[in-house]
């Protein structure tokens, strides 16, 4: 009982995160720490894709040695649960420190994607 409220409360702080990044523009936002980075990713993918906010999990911050100054770079995680050899990997992403703008990530390339916005 005390695991499943504790979800529903989860869910509930999610969803209010979500509207509260969906209605401030990314220029107004400055990103100061890995988590924030995190919870821009996670909005964007509960709003692109149409998922629960329970859905993304949580991100693996990559190495600051790899990563364009100015911004954070991130490998979001689904909580999806596998037998045997798979992959919880929901995508890669950079977000700008300054601004809080989404970029995809090339991981092949290790550099800058398109640009990402909500609503496209």
């Amino acid at each position: 009982m005390i695991r499943r409220s504790a979800a529903l409360l989860l869910v509930a702080v999610l969803c209010v995160a979500a509207l509260y990044v969906a209605a401030t523009p990314a220029s107004a936002r400055p990103v100061r720490s890995a988590e924030a980075a995190c919870a821009v990713v996670k909005s964007f993918v509960v709003a692109q894709q149409d998922v629960p906010p329970s859905v993304p999990a949580f991100c693996d911050t990559v190495a600051s040695g790899s990563v364009p100054s100015g911004y954070y770079v991130l490998a979001l995680h689904g909580n999806r649960r596998c037998e045997g050899v798979c992959s919880t990997n929901m995508g890669w992403y950079a977000v700008e420190k300054s601004d809080g703008r989404l970029f995809e990530w090339d991981v092949a390339e290790q550099k800058l994607g398109a640009p990402l916005e909500v609503g496209r």
